[in-house]
């Protein structure tokens, strides 16, 4: 049996931050939410206002450093050229966002 719980983070205030040096940026996605039991499967996709198209690593997921995947995971984001500097303002103003789903799947002694 599997169990699908799905969320977005907030359209125009994600909580985008800054990577080192300019890189890129990265959000901490909370998905405690679905109540997970077990470690789910994420699939994401960045959305926006603009120029998402232009970026990568929208779809990448990342454990959040002393996280757990039962409530959450990291996205990196960064333009696909790389080595153009890339903020949280830009981020902001192009109007990112996450849109995430989960998916559990129940153990056989379920």
């Amino acid at each position: 049996m599997q169990r699908f719980f799905a969320g977005q983070t907030k359209p125009g205030a994600t909580a985008w931050q800054d990577y080192p040096n300019g890189t890129g940026v990265y959000v901490d996605v909370d998905t405690s939410g679905g109540g997970f039991s077990t470690a789910p499967v994420y699939l994401t996709s960045l959305g926006g206002i603009s120029h998402h198209w232009a970026t990568t690593g929208g779809s990448s997921i990342y454990p959040i450093p002393d996280g757990t995947p039962l409530t959450g995971f990291r996205i990196y984001v960064r333009w696909a050229d790389d080595g153009i500097p890339m903020s949280k303002d830009d981020a902001y103003a192009h109007g990112w966002f996450i849109n995430w789903m989960g998916i559990e799947t129940a153990t056989e002694n379920d």
